[in-house]
């Protein structure tokens, strides 16, 4: 609020002041009249229809811009500047995003787990035999210079091209645009492509497509490579504590009892069984039991 604030007081009165030198300048237009344009003006902005060259066919459903729209659903991104504005296209959105999200959650998850051998484990292993050095060395080196390749390649390297390719942004909001649509947080206050052609917006959809679904999985092995890290598994048991319900080691769950441990039906019916019920541990336990 304290950071917003005047920013948003300085917009309003901006704004009011432009709306009373209109309405002196065209004595002719209404009050009411200019509001109910503005409305419906706001109403169709919000719903991806475009307003200012309004002639223009740029933000039709044309193919590019649907695979635009449905990669940014798919990936939960959702910048909000174009929706279904029909009660069949709203029906089907829910009934696709049911099925539609997990797979491409699972599919990248995959890719992630397919990619991790290669991007990850081999390079800790070369590291950890051409240098010397141990395996959490080995491997909060590689996290270092992955997170650091990412960054270049995902985010300074985008941010430049969208200040060169979109213009009135600055590198801070070329950088801001890119780090709110690969982390999926979308806002859409930032899009680039409004005062582009047709033939140019849709190749920059068509690349900003290619660009979430691979900037999604590099972030998704990136992820994967730092809860790998001995020192981020520290840190989770750290603040996890120690798990309740242990016996000798071994949780409660993991103790079996079995038939063979119990005394014949027949003994137990004269009196109480010399032999008592022993605890043995399946097959699957990794952890043998201690003893006393």
């Amino acid at each position: 609020m304290i950071l917003e604030r005047p920013e948003e007081n300085a917009l309003i009165a901006e704004l009011q002041q432009l709306r009373i030198k209109f309405l002196e300048s065209n004595r002719c237009v209404k009050r009411n009249s200019l509001d109910g344009l503005l409305k419906k003006a706001l109403f169709a902005e919000k719903r991806g229809v475009a307003v200012l060259n309004a002639e223009s066919q740029e933000y039709s459903y044309d193919f590019t811009s649907s695979l635009f729209f449905v990669t940014t659903f798919l990936t939960t991104t959702g910048y909000g500047s174009t929706m279904p504005m029909s009660d069949g296209g709203k029906l089907f959105l829910v009934m696709y995003s049911v099925v539609g999200i997990p797979i491409t959650m699972l599919l990248l998850s995959s890719i992630t787990h397919r990619l991790l051998p290669y991007v990850t484990h081999g390079p800790v292993r070369h590291i950890q035999a051409r240098w010397g050095v141990s395996q959490a060395q080995a491997a909060l080196t590689h996290a270092g210079l992955l997170m650091a390749l990412t960054a270049g390649l995902f985010f300074l390297l985008p941010a430049t091209a969208f200040c060169y390719l979109v213009p009135g942004w600055s590198f801070l909001e070329s950088l801001y645009f890119c780090y709110i649509s690969l982390s999926t947080i979308g806002l859409g206050d930032y899009l680039p492509g409004g005062t582009h052609s047709l033939a140019e917006w849709q190749g920059l959809e068509f690349a900003i497509s290619c660009y979430l679904f691979l900037g999604l999985m590099v972030l998704l092995v990136v992820m994967e490579t730092l809860w790998e890290l001995p020192q981020a598994k520290a840190l989770i048991r750290f603040f996890s504590g120690p798990q309740e319900s242990k016996i000798n080691g071994l949780a409660l769950d993991e103790l079996i009892l079995t038939r063979d441990s119990l005394p014949p039906l027949n003994l137990m019916e004269k009196g109480p069984s010399k032999k008592e019920p022993q605890y043995c541990l399946p097959t699957s336990t990794i952890f043998p039991a201690t003893s006393d």
